[in-house]
């Protein structure tokens, strides 16, 4: 295994928490959504439910992510495989909300309803 620079090492330390720091905000977010659909009875449950969804996944592509940035800068520059699976996890992660609010859309206006940005959901 190649040795670090310095810089290296300080970098790959730095990004870590970066990351954990992004999951814990999504991971905290995540939770608040969860809080605010099973509240009071409102309009919008769904949407925040969707939300919280998200927020999770994202929580998690920040994990997996941060994994794969500090074994990649460890062993760097011979990316081994698990840090590119790690990787391509954590994009899948990442992308899961957006593809799913694609269909969402998509199965809404195909039933005639009206997409509604900002509450996440269907209207007819």
């Amino acid at each position: 295994m190649p040795t670090l620079s310095n810089s290296l090492r300080v970098a790959r330390w730095f990004a870590l928490p970066i990351f954990i720091a992004a999951a814990l905000f999504f991971l905290n977010d995540a939770f608040f959504s969860a809080w605010v659909s099973g509240g009071p009875p409102s309009d919008h449950k769904v949407g925040w439910e969707r939300r919280s969804e998200a927020s999770l996944l994202f929580s998690f592509a920040s994990v997996v992510g941060g994994a794969a940035v500090f074994r990649a800068m460890g062993r760097f520059p011979l990316v081994g495989r698990v840090s590119w699976a790690l990787a391509v996890v954590a994009l899948l992660l990442a992308c899961a909300p957006f593809v799913a609010r694609e269909v969402l859309i998509d199965k809404c206006l195909d039933s005639g309803g009206r997409w509604s940005s900002a509450f996440i959901e269907c209207e007819h």
